[in-house]
């Protein structure tokens, strides 16, 4: 072991209509002129719209998404959906869910039980409600949909967020219904044969201490990739064998917090505006794990002596600077409440 790829050279990405027409254009200061480097999916060439603006190729991130094989649309901002095949279009009002047998089919029509008492009071800020916390909390502890809530637009986009930082499997979605919204939980199809690939490693865990299972999982992910900081790699990929594919700090991310819903781990995702990472709930507090950094160099001789698990205060430089604490927060406590007193 030790990697779906796009391959092309110096690539940036633009989402939405052609840059420029014809051949070169000039617009704004910019130079701009259609780019003959070849693009490669998986190895294997496509032909696909590039121009060359300042020594970089850009390439409308839709045809990526063609090429490669997830959804991107415009729905007020730039929306992509790893698990999902290319439509170019938004789901309608976020689509029903398959119900799986842990799950309702409707969302339950009382107030969810208040679970806030033993949370930290200083995460109800701003767009992170009282209301909302109790709603989300009561379908991560019992995986049924969520009471139905009335939410602001501010706070649908902040919890729309937090869904995507508590899990991968289950995965959580903000639904709405009769004017209020709830949540639900569903193990995505597209994840199900990662889940009984991996089925076998997790259960080899058992009876292992927590930070002993977190080294193996953050060790099991990296013998599964290598830093390609052009390529984003989901569990459907690169945990259902053992080939190596090419993943940059989201696959790592995503990946390992994967395996650890497997494992029964409190895992988040954090990042900041250059970077992505994990926290893990382990011996009573929450710790940094940075998977890709971890990978780096690929280098299997020094794995004895990696620290995987390290303090938030230990974390140095612009690329450790949380872009949302509040939001790292409240995810933490939908997790574990009280965790972040």
């Amino acid at each position: 072991m030790k990697k779906q790829t796009l391959a092309v050279g110096a690539i940036s990405f633009a989402l939405g209509a052609a840059l420029f027409g014809g051949g070169a254009a000039y617009a704004a200061g910019i130079m701009a002129e259609r780019s003959t480097s070849p693009v490669y999916v998986d190895g294997q060439r496509v032909e696909l719209e590039a121009y060359l603006i300042n020594g970089n190729n850009y390439i409308k991130l839709r045809d990526v998404g063609q090429a490669v094989g997830f959804n991107v649309y415009w729905n007020g901002a730039v929306q992509i959906q790893s698990d999902a095949p290319y439509t170019g279009e938004a789901p309608a009002i976020i689509p029903a869910a398959i119900p799986t047998p842990q799950e309702q089919t409707t969302p339950a029509t009382s107030a969810a039980p208040d679970a806030s008492g033993e949370t930290n009071p200083a995460i109800f800020t701003g767009n992170y409600t009282r209301e909302a916390y109790n709603a989300i909390r009561q379908t991560v502890a019992t995986g049924a949909d969520s009471a139905l809530v009335a939410m602001s637009d501010g706070t649908w986009d902040a919890m729309q967020e937090v869904t995507g930082a508590i899990g991968n499997w289950p995965a959580y979605h903000l639904k709405a219904k009769d004017g209020k919204a709830y949540f639900t939980a569903k193990q995505p199809d597209s994840y199900q044969a990662a889940a009984s690939y991996c089925k076998p490693f997790v259960d080899s865990l058992a009876g292992k201490g927590e930070a002993d299972k977190v080294r193996e999982i953050a060790f099991y992910v990296c013998d599964r990739l290598t830093y390609d900081a052009a390529s984003f790699s989901t569990p459907r990929t690169v945990l259902t064998s053992d080939a190596v594919r090419g993943g940059n700090c989201m696959a790592y991310a995503h990946n390992f917090m994967f395996l650890c819903n497997l494992a029964d781990i409190p895992c988040v995702l954090v990042h900041s505006d250059t970077h992505q990472w994990n926290e893990v709930y382990v011996s009573g507090r929450w710790w940094y794990v940075d998977v890709s950094a971890t990978d780096a160099g690929n280098e299997l001789s020094i794995r004895p002596y990696q620290t995987i698990m390290w303090e938030q205060s230990e974390a140095q430089g612009a690329d450790y600077r949380l872009e949302n604490p509040a939001l790292a927060t409240f995810a933490k406590e939908i997790l574990v409440p009280g965790s972040t007193k």
